[in-house]
Order: structure tokens, then sequence, then C-alpha cells
């Protein structure tokens, strides 16, 4: 029997990407799959695609009364993956010329995330995990444009530790990815391609497969908390 039989997996951001394979892989090891994200119509559509026990829920992590509401309605949670994030490419910009509502929407993603936590740990069972989603910006920012948005991704590597301690014994840890090949990237895919099959140690894009199956690692492993687990291709070594 998996890990996962009869357990309870939420995935915010769960309509695409990374945290729509992560939804995939633990209805296929017998999970009750909770599936949430802010469009409906997305969310529905990627529900088809998961062979297993899912439900899907239309939710806007950064509305404090929606993720009140409806992680309200769900009894207990073993495992929570927060997954979400925005275009956050939008947000780049050198910070002399950064708008306010650019710095604003740098750091949707760790508002989300403390809306989504504050919401979800009492409902949280002994015996399960968190796992959070940071960019690989949070070490190895590039060199123009990402001040701010490097900034927000270290504070969820912080953010996570913390919550170790926090909630102890629910395991939580920081899943950081290099580069995927998500929606993020569409409109400049094969760019991002032949960069990564070129310049990347393991010469391939990764795929939200990748990404998903290191999710199931955190997720399974009863030993692992308080950790940032590095998935990216070898892209912060390079």
């Amino acid at each position: 029997m998996s890990e996962l039989s009869n357990q309870t997996v939420m995935v915010v951001g769960a309509s695409s990407g990374i945290g729509l394979a992560a939804a995939r892989a633990a209805a296929a090891r017998g999970a009750s799959v909770v599936m949430l994200s802010r469009s409906r119509s997305r969310l529905d559509e990627a529900a088809e695609s998961v062979i297993g026990t899912r439900r899907a829920i239309a939710m806007d992590m950064l509305d404090p009364g929606a993720v009140d509401r409806v992680i309200g309605s769900i009894e207990a949670v073993d495992h929570l993956v927060l997954t979400a994030v925005a275009d956050e490419l939008a947000s780049r910009a050198p910070i002399g010329a950064m708008t306010g509502e650019q710095v604003e929407r740098s750091f949707d993603k760790l508002r989300g995330f403390v809306n989504v936590l504050r919401a979800a740990a009492p409902r949280l069972r002994e015996g399960g995990s968190v796992t959070l989603m940071a960019g690989a910006s949070a070490v190895k920012p590039p060199r123009e444009g990402f001040s701010v948005l490097a900034a927000a991704s270290g504070a969820i590597l912080s953010f996570g530790k913390a919550l170790s301690l926090e909630l102890a014994p629910i395991r939580v840890n920081v899943l950081m990815s290099g580069v995927v090949d998500t929606a993020i990237h569409a409109g400049r895919r094969e760019q991002m391609k032949a960069w990564a099959e070129k310049d990347l140690l393991v010469r391939r894009f990764g795929q939200p497969e990748d990404i998903a199956h290191a999710i199931e690692f955190l997720m399974t492993n009863p030993y692992m908390t308080g950790h940032t687990l590095t998935v990216d291709g070898g892209f912060v070594a390079i």
C-alpha cells in the first residue's frame, strides 16, 4: 500500500504546471486530493486529467476571507503543498524603476502562503507535512531586475524553516526549483529549452513531473523536515 493511501493531500496552485503534476502524482498513489486554484474554469479542466479521487475548489489565496471559508470546510489535511504563483516575471525590474504595484505583486506568493498556513495549520494531522515552493532566485538571482523577487523567495526559505520548528512534529520543507517548463515561460519556451539543453548540467529543460517527484519524496519521508531541497538541474552550481 502506498504511503499516501487514504490520506488527504491539498495542493494550492493545482490548475497547471507543478501544482497539477503534484496533484496527479498524489492521486496516482492513492491520496484524496483537494485541488485549489483561483480560476474555476482552468481548475475544472485540470481536474479532468487527474486519475483518482480529487475535489476541485476555486480559491484565491490572496483573499483571506475566501481562504478561511474554503479551508475551514475541509475537516483535516495530511499533506499541504503550496505551489501557487502568478506571473512573477511581470514584476521584474531594476530597483530604481520598479513601480509600487510591481513591489506589491513581488510578495504575493509569500502573502498567499501565509494566508493558507494560518487557515490550514489547525487542520494538519500529526505525521503530516507542508511543502512550500520557492524559486532559485532566493540563492542565485539573475544580475538585473530580480532584487525584490529574490528577497521574496528568500523569505519563503526562512518561513519554511521557522514553521518546521513551530508546527513540529508536522514536517515542513521548502522545495527550491530551477527553471521548469511551465506557463511562466510560455512566451519564450523554445529559447529556454535551448538554453537548458546547452548550459544546464543535466542538458535538459526541467519538467513539472521532475518537481512533483521531489514533492512526493518530501511528503512521504518521515525523517525529512526543516530542509530546503534544491531540484534545479544544476542551475545553482553553474
